[in-house]
């Protein structure tokens, strides 16, 4: 489901090419809150440009430990003044997922997480070819679980509290074609 909903997105992006402006497509990256550092892809078909952000690593091994993390972001900026260029509003779905295995004195243990977010945001797009965008704003999100595996094959279930939220702060960098 979400790698069709991934692919319906990505065919939009296409379709909507025809409404598109002098260099409508970015790539960059992005470093700041919830995403820490990743790719982000932006296509400009007017004051509206879909984005699609992604972040993924992994520290530790097997052997003593390891923790993964991933954020997929998929939503629009809409641009208030010129087309894909200045100040912007974003609203987007942002999905966080964590992995953690060890292996200590007390036995092996694995345990994963996953929080659903809304972010809500306002940012500028600085420069032409190449540019600069900051962003800030607010994350909404709830319903995440964590489940832990022991080393006995046993599992316990945590849930997330059902709604909380914090600032949103980026910055970006990229180039235009």
């Amino acid at each position: 489901m979400k790698k069709s909903f991934i692919i319906y997105c990505l065919g939009m992006f296409l379709v909507l090419s025809g409404f598109a402006q002098d260099k409508p497509m970015r790539v960059g990256l992005k470093f700041g809150v919830p995403n820490i550092a990743g790719l982000n892809l932006e296509y400009a078909t007017g004051k509206f440009a879909p984005t699609l952000d992604f972040s993924y690593f992994s520290l530790g091994d097997e052997s003593s430990g390891k923790v993964s993390f991933s954020y997929i972001e998929i939503g629009s900026n809409y641009y208030f003044k010129e087309e894909g260029k200045g100040l912007y509003g974003h609203l987007s779905y942002g999905r966080v997922g964590l992995t953690a295995t060890y292996d200590d004195a007390f036995g092996k243990g694995e345990g994963t997480a996953a929080i659903n977010l809304v972010n809500i945001k306002i940012g500028a797009k600085l420069g032409n070819g190449f540019y600069f965008r900051p962003e800030i704003g607010f994350a909404a999100g709830g319903g995440g679980t964590y489940e832990v595996t022991y080393d006995d094959a046993s599992v316990v279930e945590y849930a997330a509290p059902s709604v909380f939220g914090g600032v949103v702060f980026n910055l970006g960098f990229g180039v235009a074609f």
